[in-house]
Parts: C-alpha cells; structure tokens; sequence
C-alpha cells in the first residue's frame, strides 16, 4: 500500500514539471503523452488485479474444469464435508469451460465421462484453492 502512496505522490508532483517541458509537442501528442501517463499509473495504482487467498476460508471462488478434447463430456463431482455432501455434474462441450462457485475445500473424487458413456479419467483431488483443471486427449 506504501508503494501504491508513494507511485500516486510521484504522477502528481512530476505531472506538472513534465507538461511544461513538453512545449515543442502538438496537441496531440500531448493528450497521448497525457494519456499514457495516467494509465501507467492507473495501472501502478492498481497492482496486477490478484487478490489475497484467506488460508482461513472455508470455500474456494471458483473450481473450474475445461474441456480439450474432441467431443463434449461429463464430470461427476462429490465430496463429503463435514458431514455435508456435496455433488456436482458437469456437461462440457468441446473447447469450453465450467466452473462450481464457492466450494468448500476438501477432497473429492471425480469421474470424467465420454460422450459414449465410457469412464475417460477418474480420481480424487483435495481442493484448497481457486483451481482449473484442463481435460486433454
């Protein structure tokens, strides 16, 4: 946060001296010139848009699976967790994605089925965080 004060005290006290000394520039370049300052600092301001993970949650944002093969599939998805069940099916079409939003962390098995009804993948996986998992062929 200090970096983020310190980057925002810099655009505006340099800002000024850096439009004065730009008198040679037309109007044009001077509002490119302008305008890539404020979206680099917009920018540095921002920071790379990730936010914290709480060790503490109890649930996930997002668990994500994407599907990369040839044809659509199915994704049976169950987990008990704290004496609570929790299942999950997925239809993914070929080359799309499918998501379960605020899933509570732990382990789960899955099973990925093809079109034929035939078992592809089958597994467990411990989900503690915001995760995609790809399908390939």
């Amino acid at each position: 946060m200090k970096i983020k004060k310190i980057l925002f005290l810099f655009f505006i006290n340099i800002f000024p001296f850096y439009l004065k000394s730009q008198t040679t520039m037309s109007g044009l370049d001077k509002g490119l010139a302008i305008g890539n300052i404020l979206v680099q600092g917009y920018i540095a301001l921002k920071g790379n848009g990730t936010k914290p993970v709480d060790p503490n949650a109890k649930t996930v944002d997002s668990f994500c699976f994407k599907n990369k093969m040839d044809e659509k599939i199915t994704i049976k998805f169950n987990g008990k967790i704290e004496d609570d069940e929790v299942k999950k099916e997925f239809v993914i079409q070929k080359g799309e994605k499918e998501c379960a939003y605020n899933l509570p962390k732990g382990i789960y098995t899955y099973e990925v089925l093809l079109s034929s009804k035939d078992t592809y993948q089958k597994g467990e996986y411990k989900v503690s965080e915001e995760t995609l998992m790809t399908i390939n062929h």
